[in-house]
């Protein structure tokens, strides 16, 4: 069971958030402004540097290493500038010596059919194809917390395989 029970100050205002959010359950925090969703994205995805509060979350991890299980999709900010390609293996990097990670990001590319894509630039990536991605970088990973913004997309993603994980929705 994820408890979320969190508080933090935006434009002067404070904001209560909490929930009790079972495996495989979708849990949405309707929000509907969009810095307001920013904001709560970046806490529940451990980012938010100024927020010291604990989230409780049976094998969650939030610190940026090889242990980290947080998916956040959503959000253009959580991609590193450059191709498809060098996203993905800067993300299978962190886990993998580099001729490891190499070979992986060329069979998690024919995996999610982004050959096409591999050298477009992040910014030219519509949602869709942005959520691909993201699910790209994270394949080698066991998934334990999805974060999913779903504010000003227009994509559609299906949560369904994600049902061992506890599983946040924004809107």
């Amino acid at each position: 069971m994820l408890f979320i029970d969190i508080k933090f100050t935006l434009k002067d205002l404070e904001y209560p958030f909490s929930a009790s959010v079972r495996r495989g359950e979708v849990h949405t925090f309707d929000v509907g402004e969009a810095s307001l969703a920013d904001k709560l994205f970046w806490v529940l995805c451990g980012l938010d540097p100024i927020y010291s509060d604990k989230i409780d979350g049976e094998g969650l991890c939030f610190n940026a290493s090889s242990w980290n299980n947080i998916l956040a999709l959503g959000d253009r900010s959580m991609f590193i500038r450059g191709s498809v390609r060098r996203n993905i293996y800067k993300a299978l990097r962190i886990r993998a010596n580099k001729e490891s990670a190499r070979q992986r990001t060329e069979e998690v590319i024919k995996l999610y059919g982004l050959e096409k894509l591999s050298k477009f630039k992040i910014s030219l990536l519509d949602d869709e194809e942005l959520i691909n991605v993201a699910q790209a970088r994270a394949h080698y990973r066991k998934i334990g917390l999805v974060v999913f913004k779903k504010l000003s997309l227009n994509a559609e993603i299906d949560l369904a395989k994600f049902r061992d994980s506890y599983i946040i929705v924004i809107t």
